[in-house]
Order: structure tokens, then C-alpha cells, then sequence
């Protein structure tokens, strides 16, 4: 019987981490979609990406990245995605 509860608990979190992480992606391209669309009609950059490029230059990725993290509170996989997509 605790064999049985044990197995729906982890096929439970196994279908709850997929969802989440296919919610993390599309997020992920909804940013990216609204980042171009800003483009397109002139809205400025935030200010924060060129201090973070700046940072890039002077002391490199990682700590932009820390930056990133702290200015917006993203995880580390969306900081990192964000500071890469830098230009």
C-alpha cells in the first residue's frame, strides 16, 4: 500500500515538473516575442541591459549574470538566457 502512495507521489511531480518547465519555455518565447514587437514600434531599451553589457565587458558574464538576478529576480537559467541574449 505504501508502495502504491509512493508511486502516484513521484508520477505526480514527475507530470508537475514537466508542466512547469513547459510553461518556463513558453514564457521564455513570449519574452523574446515582446522584446522584437518592442523593437518594431521604438520603444527604448531598458536601461538595465546596458548596464549589464557594460558589466559584460568590464568584469564578464558571471557577474552580469549575478546582476540580472538580483535587478530582476529571475533563476539562473532565465539570467543567463537574458544576459546571452544581449547584444
Amino acid at each position: 500500500m505504501n508502495y502504491l502512495i509512493l508511486c502516484i507521489i513521484v508520477l505526480y511531480i514527475s507530470i508537475l515538473t514537466s508542466k512547469i518547465d513547459s510553461l518556463q519555455k513558453h514564457i521564455t518565447r513570449m519574452n523574446s516575442n515582446i522584446i522584437k514587437i518592442a523593437k518594431q514600434v521604438g520603444i527604448p531599451e531598458d536601461p538595465l541591459n546596458d548596464e549589464l553589457k557594460s558589466i559584460i565587458e568590464k568584469d564578464g558574464k558571471i557577474k552580469a549574470i549575478k546582476k540580472c538576478r538580483e535587478v530582476t529576480g529571475f533563476g539562473l537559467k532565465e539570467a543567463k538566457d537574458y544576459v546571452d541574449n544581449l547584444k
